[in-house]
């Protein structure tokens, strides 16, 4: 899962990890007073996530070992993180981000949007989507960042109650 997973029964291409510069992106959004919980990092021992968060100010709650899907919810105000790209465990975790109720941020395919089972799952009245300029690109298995992602990302932000401005990064 981007910064979430890598077990053995999750696709291989969700090994993917996201570059500081992505979650720049959005940094400003997030209140300097909040703790975010980076939710998906099960078995991501190669993610920076946790540590670029707290280089930006922020206290930053997360472990390897958590599984978001049935994990005590750490004391947070915020959920950032990159959820997986495989759609059985991306429906998973958004169901469940939906049963939290807590404000999140989180990096997914542009094209999921349009999906029925994103539109089923989510309260749509709550939920706002941010567009970055241009494509995200994330780094797989501790190598370098790979500039040839074939997919456009955006960031899916729910109980943030952005400005129209703000909608775009």
């Amino acid at each position: 899962m981007g910064d979430c997973v890598a077990l053995s029964n999750y696709n291989k291409y969700d090994n993917f990890y996201t570059p500081d510069w992505v979650w720049s992106k959005i940094k400003h959004l997030v209140p300097k007073e909040y703790t975010i919980w980076e939710a998906c990092m099960l078995n991501a021992t190669e993610s920076k996530s946790m540590e670029t968060w707290r280089s930006f100010g922020y206290e930053v709650v997360g472990d390897t070992s958590w599984d978001m899907l049935s994990c005590d919810v750490p004391d947070c105000d915020i959920i950032i993180t990159n959820i997986p790209f495989e759609n059985k465990i991306k429906q998973k975790i958004l169901k469940r981000l939906m049963e939290l109720g807590k404000p999140f941020i989180i990096i997914m395919n542009s094209m999921n949007t349009f999906a029925n089972y994103f539109q089923e799952i989510m309260d749509l009245e709550n939920t706002q989507i941010i567009t970055p300029r241009g494509k995200l690109h994330f780094c797989k298995d501790g190598e370098k960042e790979k500039k040839n992602t074939s997919f456009y990302s955006c960031f899916v932000s729910y109980k943030m109650n952005l400005s129209t401005s703000q909608l775009w990064c």
